[in-house]
């Protein structure tokens, strides 16, 4: 789509399966299998949605999705791997991994970054050479300070080569990365989590990262057993929310597996979200 002087893309990593309570915490299952419906292993299938911004002098890329680094066991496990992944997508544009200038991971769970580095025989290496990969400090912080609770979200190999090439950036807070490409700090999920907000031409689009996964998690306590923070997100919610309502953003969700973008609106006391068609 255009937004302004900006063309955006959605741009697809395939799709992910994980456990179905996980994904909706305290949500009981005979509400959420409606939303989404578990597979035979309570798996639910959730999408990798990335966001390809084209300004008129770089190409920027929004998350990377899980990437392709796994064994045969995680692969079965997690259901991964039988689908173009984020450089296939590219090319169906045009783009080869270099044309990208800037990466945003919005945090550094493996499934919005995975896609980071690939694997070049025993080595890993950075998928897209000659960009800065943009990370909150804080979100690295957390990554690098793992514990037992929050290990198996974190894979060192999707950051560790980034910082050997002199490509990883850390930045702190809020903060315009181009002219109409911010950072909005968005936590719960995350400490540092952020989410991405494009403006050109009087028009919002708001990548929501995990704030608000899919379409199925807009109600406010619909939170995710991942949030490390869950109070906190309720509040980050009700912010941002409330904002975009009333100004009418298009919201991006990274896990829909069917609904790419979305209008909020307030209705009878609830939020509300009216798909918008987004065609790859």
């Amino acid at each position: 789509m255009r937004l302004g002087r900006f063309q955006l893309n959605h741009i697809s990593d395939g799709s992910i399966r994980l456990d179905g309570g996980a994904v909706f915490g305290i949500v009981p299952r005979v509400l959420w299998e409606r939303k989404l419906r578990p597979d035979d292993r309570n798996r639910v299938r959730l999408g990798l949605n990335c966001l390809l911004i084209r300004t008129p002098h770089e190409a920027i890329l929004v998350d990377t999705g899980a990437g392709r680094k796994y064994s045969p066991k995680e692969q079965d496990i997690y259901g991964v791997g039988g689908e173009p992944d984020v450089v296939a997508r590219l090319a169906r544009l045009g783009m080869e991994p270099g044309d990208v200038d800037l990466v945003i991971n919005t945090h550094l769970h493996f499934d919005h970054c995975g896609g980071n580095t690939r694997r070049e025989g025993a080595a890993v290496a950075p998928n897209f050479p000659n960009a800065t990969y943009i990370v909150a400090r804080e979100d690295y912080l957390t990554a690098t300070g793992r514990n037992e609770r929050t290990a198996v979200s974190y894979r060192s190999e999707n950051w560790a080569p980034l910082q050997e090439s002199n490509q990883l950036r850390l930045v702190e807070g809020e903060q315009e990365i181009v002219p109409g490409v911010s950072l909005v700090h968005t936590p719960g999920h995350t400490p540092g989590h952020h989410s991405v907000k494009v403006r050109s031409g009087g028009e919002t689009v708001f990548f929501l990262g995990d704030l608000c996964a899919t379409t199925a998690h807009v109600p406010l306590p619909w939170i995710m057993g991942y949030d490390l923070f869950p109070l906190t997100t309720l509040e980050t919610r009700k912010r941002i929310y409330a904002r975009a309502a009333a100004e009418k953003w298009l919201l991006l969700f990274d896990h829909d597996p069917d609904v790419v973008a979305g209008v909020m609106s307030r209705q009878e006391g609830r939020y509300v979200v009216e798909p918008v068609p987004w065609e790859d």
